[in-house]
Order: C-alpha cells, then structure tokens, then sequence
C-alpha cells in the first residue's frame, strides 16, 4: 500500500509541474505538459526550443491544452492544434519550418516570436522516482577587434544545441537552461593580441597546442560567481583542433562557432575554415561532463572518452553513461556550480 501510494504521490507532482515543452532533437520527439495556452505562447515555446522557423495565420487564438511524452513531432504538434491545419517541413537553405494556418497557408504571414521557459517550469519535475536538476547555464559572446576570435551573435543558434545536450544528459536527470547571452571582454589586452597572432600563417602548430591554453587563461576573465553558476563563452574559432573545451581553472567552457581556422592574414582577417558550427550537441555534452567532474575515458561510445582514443567516423564522441558517471554528475549539479578545484572542488562520493 506505501508502494501504491508513492507512485501516486510521484504522478500527482508531475501531473502539477508548470507549462512545459522538452524537445528531443535526436529522436525528433516532444513531451509536453500545457493548460490551456495561447497558441501563439505555445508556438513561442517550439521556436525556442527547437530553433525552426515558425510561422502563423495572424488572428488565430486557440488555446492548447495535452499532456504527454515521447511523442513523434507531427504527432504532438496534431494533437495539440486539433482541426486547425499545419505544415512542418524542412527548408531548402537548412533547418526547419512550422507553418500552421485554418485554410490557406499563405495566409501563415506571421512570424511566432521565442517564449523562454522559466527553469521554474522543471524544478519539481519527477522523473523515474529522481528529481530532475534543472541547471541555468549563464551565455557569453566573446568580443575583440581581431575577426578570428570576435563572436557573432547570429552565426549560432543554441537552442536545438541545448536540446541535444539536454537528451543526452537525461540520463542523469540533468537539464541545462540558457539565460540571456552577455557580451565579454578581453581582460588583457596583450594576452589578447597573442592569441589572435596564434592564427598568422607559418605559427607552428606545436606552439599554439604549447601556448594556446596559457594565453586563453589569460584572455578570459575570472566571473565573479566562478564555481557557483555554469558558463558558456562563445568565440567565433581557435587556430587549434577543438570542438569545445572545459577550462576547469576558469570554470568556463570556450566553444568555438566555426571549425578551428587554417589561415588568418596579418591584420587578422578571416581566410579559411569551415562555415559549420564544430561544437555540435555531443561535444557540447561531453565538455558539460568536464565541467560536472567527470574524467576523460577509453571506453567506446561513451560520452566521455578521450577523442584520442576514439574509433569510428562520427562527429563527436559517443553518448553513453555509465552509472558510477551519472551518480558524480549528479552530486556535482546538486552544487548548482561546475567543478572549479579550490573553487568548488568535487564532492565526495556518495554525497
């Protein structure tokens, strides 16, 4: 009877979480727990999550209302909109397009703005019996007069990026939010410029693997919450072959936004590299088990094993989670800040 009534006691909390949408950008999937929403706030909730293009027929005021997990995309958006029409299709130039509309679709002229979900939304969420850590993850563009490091705002959209780490580290019962991103700064001006000139050409490739972590640490600020909150600093590419990286000294992950450049000119002007975004969600999840205390690993398929060691021609390492790695993970989130030694050292096993 104490079993039958937990398992009752454990749906009814979920049952009375807040609005929200979890979009599963691998298994094309949602879950969704909405009241009665405007259809506009929901649409809203899409975009942000999964960064499709999302249009509208303007005057269409329906409010949605379902609950349920794991369901295909069409499927869920069918059941939520009832009789009202949509079309979800990709688009020529990349991504995808959501057009909903009661009869004609050119009549879908409006586009839907991004509604941000409030980590609110998930702090009482039950999952399998465990409460889900719902963790901000505070966002940086990198800003500098040198083109090889100046971050653009517009050349990466996070959010399906975040919804692939988020799959990922369900495992764990772990989800990662986005807060507004922020500017940031060089703090050494000098440190600043030796990193861009790493990018000249004839730099042996051997001095920037030698330097590159130094002058970084150098470049980058210490954040005044250093250890206590999760942080992501955008930079727009490194002269060095990394899909992110964790900075354990900083508390910081660096990720570039496009795959590590071959050739800047002297006035440190972009030449070569590739136009697609490098840090796709794997690499991003795996630098994310750095910054939760986890160690690099030799075991095939894992989410964390050391890129030298990994075999097959995917992009990123594996996706899988041992459980003695879910178990640290989660008692490092349970201290709501990375793992920063001195800072925020590892908690002991079993905390």
């Amino acid at each position: 009877m104490l079993r039958l009534f937990t398992i009752a006691l454990l749906v009814c909390l979920y049952a009375e979480g807040a609005d929200s949408l979890v979009w599963h950008p691998k298994a094309r999937t949602f879950d969704l727990n909405f009241r009665e929403r405007p259809l506009n706030e929901f649409l809203g909730y899409i975009k942000s999550e999964t960064g499709w293009e999302v249009k509208v027929e303007p005057g269409l005021s329906q409010l949605v209302d379902g609950k349920f997990r794991g369901k295909p995309a069409a499927d869920a958006i069918r059941l939520m909109l009832g009789g009202t029409q949509f079309k979800l299709v990709p688009r020529i130039q990349g991504g995808t397009r959501l057009t909903v509309y009661s009869g004609n679709i050119k009549a879908a002229t409006q586009e839907v703005q991004s509604v941000v979900q409030d980590a609110a939304a998930f702090e009482e969420t039950l999952i399998e019996g465990e409460l889900q850590i719902t963790l901000p993850v505070k966002i940086h563009y990198f800003k500098s007069k040198y083109a090889s490091i100046n971050a653009d705002p517009n050349a990466t959209d996070l959010r399906p990026l975040f919804a692939g780490m988020n799959e990922i580290w369900e495992v764990a019962n772990l989800r990662f939010l986005l807060n507004q991103p922020e500017l940031i700064r060089a703090d050494d001006a000098s440190a600043e410029r030796e990193y861009a000139n790493l990018f000249k050409p004839g730099v042996p490739k051997a001095y920037v693997r030698q330097h590159q972590s130094r002058i970084l640490h150098k470049v980058l600020p210490d954040m005044p919450d250093r250890g206590k909150a999760f942080h992501i600093v955008l930079i727009y590419t490194m002269p060095d072959a990394f899909g992110a990286v964790y900075l354990p000294a900083k508390g910081v992950i660096l990720m570039p936004q496009v795959k590590f450049a071959k050739l800047i000119d002297p006035n440190g002007v972009w030449k070569d590299g590739s136009p697609v975004f490098y840090a796709q969600s794997n690499i991003l999840a795996h630098e994310m088990g750095h910054a939760l205390s986890l160690n690099h690993v030799v075991t095939q398929g894992n989410l964390m094993i050391d890129g030298r060691f990994r075999e097959g021609l995917g992009i990123g390492p594996g996706v899988d989670l041992s459980l003695e790695q879910v178990e640290k993970a989660r008692n490092q989130a349970k201290t709501k800040g990375p793992y920063v030694p001195g800072v925020n050292p590892k908690p002991d096993a079993g905390e």
